[in-house]
C-alpha cells in the first residue's frame, strides 16, 4: 500500500517536470500591418518567407514595407508602382522559427532606401510574425 501511495505522489510531479521540459515548436505566423491612413499595406507570409508591399490608395505616396528580422536587422522595401501597379512580392530568406516585426509606411522616393520614408505615417507598429 505504501508503494502505491508513493507512486501516486511521485507520478504527478514527474508528469509536470516532463511537460515543463518539453520544447515547444513555434508555428509559422503571418501578419499584416497598415499605415495609419490605410494607404500602405505590408503582409508577411511565413510559408516561403514573402513580404508583400501594397500601395492601396492613389494618393501620390509610395508604399514601403519594413521588416525587422530578429538577430539580423531592419530592411525596407519600396513599392513605387502606384496603386494600380500591383503588389510587390519580396522573396526573403529567413531561418525557420525566426521572429519578425512588420511595418507599413508611406513615403516619397528620394533615391535612398530610408531617406523618403515618413516614419510618422505608422505610429502603432504591432505586427509580429514567425518565419
Amino acid at each position: 500500500m505504501r508503494k502505491l501511495a508513493r507512486a501516486a505522489a511521485v507520478l504527478p510531479i514527474f508528469a509536470a517536470l516532463t511537460v515543463g521540459m518539453t520544447a515547444t515548436a513555434q508555428a509559422e505566423t503571418n501578419c499584416t500591418d497598415y499605415s495609419d491612413n490605410g494607404g500602405a499595406k505590408a503582409t508577411f507570409k511565413a510559408y516561403g518567407e514573402h513580404l508583400l508591399v501594397d500601395d492601396v490608395f492613389a494618393d501620390g505616396n509610395s508604399a514601403i514595407g519594413g521588416i525587422e528580422i530578429y538577430g539580423d536587422g531592419h530592411y525596407f522595401y519600396w513599392n513605387r508602382n502606384g496603386a494600380d501597379g500591383g503588389v510587390r512580392d519580396v522573396d526573403l530568406n529567413i531561418a525557420e522559427g525566426t521572429s519578425v516585426v512588420i511595418n507599413a509606411f508611406l513615403g516619397n522616393w528620394d533615391g535612398t532606401v530610408t531617406g523618403g520614408i515618413d516614419f510618422g505615417s505608422n505610429v502603432v507598429m504591432n505586427c509580429h510574425g514567425v518565419a
